[in-house]
């Protein structure tokens, strides 16, 4: 149940407890003043009719003498020179009122009861009325009440609902709409918007600030290294040669890599799609990265029928180049390849990932551990970067059977349709 329904069940389950406690005092006051009046009516009747049989000897207004039926109670008091009313349950409720008379006008015999009663019912009409119009009145006031919290919780409930799509499109790398949080208010809803903008437009400014400072530098770096390239190929001795080529090169990768991670995080990379058969596809991409990379001892396996996915070529050698590169440099061959639908797995037999890397996704220039060996940390981060411009999902975790398993999921655009050999290459 979302905030909207809790403040409205628990607006209405409030206002529903106060109406009926509510209620039940009305009704309380209600019948204990009928009682009251009840009471009062017979005990006037009562004195009407004592004067009269004081002074004419007569029984009035239902009057009786020494009732056969007088409560015990009123009995007593009688009997002890006291006057009273009293009202009697059982199957014929009756309110009474009672004393004690003489004998006769002007005889000292012995004390009479003289007594009056009246029905007294538990269904009173007017009381059945009253409890009528406190229920109705109970429940269209918590009705109202309900309706009436439930669009103030709206209105709470969208302003929160709007600082958490901020705050959501704050982890995603966008800038929220500052116009939808700013606000005006004083209450906390509305300092939380305050501060969810504040927080937004400083991190939007630090990350925008960043990821200026990696295309420059990048771009910065490639001139001299290309330089840098060029003028060890003119070294005279051939180990010299090979041994600044070699940094030269490495130096070269990293610059393209830092390139490629600001266009990445700027968010301007686009997938451009055709049909590919994906096992043909991934064992092109092996054999590349076998002749290039030197990426050597991988096996490729395909498991049910293979499938037509309409995917970017280019990116998906991109991630699958970088999982194999990070294998072989910091695992354990043999690496296997497995196919499965739109599904592509790389494991290896080294140590594993780090369960900080399977638990929060790669860093940029964080390493894995130092039995993984060691590396710039871009690989993996662009690896997860170029899928997430192809759409699809990539997670990393533990082989059944020890080792590092990273799986690819492309996004579920594909067909059984058969395919010649060598469509994709």
């Amino acid at each position: 149940m979302g905030i909207r329904g809790r403040i409205a069940l628990a607006i209405s389950c409030v206002t529903a407890l106060a109406v009926v406690v509510l209620g039940f005092a009305v009704h309380h006051i209600a019948d204990a003043e009928r009682e009251r009046s009840a009471r009062a009516y017979q005990d006037d009747r009562l004195s009407s009719a004592l004067q009269i049989y004081e002074r004419d000897a007569k029984l009035v207004l239902g009057a009786q003498l020494n009732d056969a039926t007088l409560p015990l109670p009123l009995r007593e008091a009688v009997f002890k020179g006291r006057s009273g009313t009293y009202v009697s349950g059982g199957e014929d409720p009756r309110v009474w009122a009672a004393t004690g008379v003489s004998a006769g006008p002007e005889a000292d015999g012995p004390m009479r009861s003289l007594s009056v009663s009246a029905a007294y019912p538990d269904d009173d009409p007017a009381q059945l009325a009253l409890d009528r119009a406190l229920l109705i009145a109970g429940c269209g006031t918590v009705l109202l009440m309900a309706v009436v919290s439930w669009f103030v919780a709206q209105r709470l409930s969208r302003r929160l609902r709007l600082s958490a799509a901020a705050a959501r499109r704050i982890a995603a790398g966008e800038t929220p709409d500052a116009d939808a949080l700013a606000s005006n208010g004083r209450d906390e809803v509305a300092e939380l918007g305050r501060s969810v903008h504040h927080m937004a437009t400083s991190l939007a400014a630090r990350v925008e600030a960043e990821r200026e400072f990696t295309a420059d530098v990048a771009h910065e770096l490639r001139t001299p290294v290309a330089g840098l390239v060029a003028a060890a190929e003119l070294l005279p001795q051939p180990r010299a040669v090979e041994l600044v080529q070699d940094r030269a090169q490495a130096m070269r990768r990293l610059v393209e890599d830092l390139l490629e991670v600001s266009r990445l995080d700027a968010g301007v990379e686009r997938a451009d799609l055709d049909a590919c058969e994906l096992p043909s596809l991934v064992r092109g991409i092996v054999q590349r990265a076998a002749r290039q990379r030197g990426v050597s001892e991988v096996s490729v396996a395909v498991e049910g029928e293979p499938r037509i996915v309409e995917t970017d070529r280019r990116r998906v050698e991109r991630v699958l180049v970088n999982l194999l590169a990070n294998a072989a440099k910091h695992g354990k061959p043999p690496i296997e390849v497995v196919v499965e639908g739109a599904r592509i797995v790389v494991r290896d037999h080294g140590p594993g990932y780090p369960a900080e890397l399977c638990a929060e996704g790669p860093r940029r220039f964080r390493t894995a551990a130092p039995e993984r060996g060691t590396g710039h940390g871009l690989g993996l981060t662009i690896a997860a970067g170029q899928a997430e411009v192809l759409g699809a999902r990539l997670d990393f975790g533990a082989a059944a059977e020890g080792g590092a398993e990273a799986v690819l999921e492309l996004p579920d655009r594909t067909s059984m349709a058969p395919v010649p050999e060598g469509a994709c290459p």
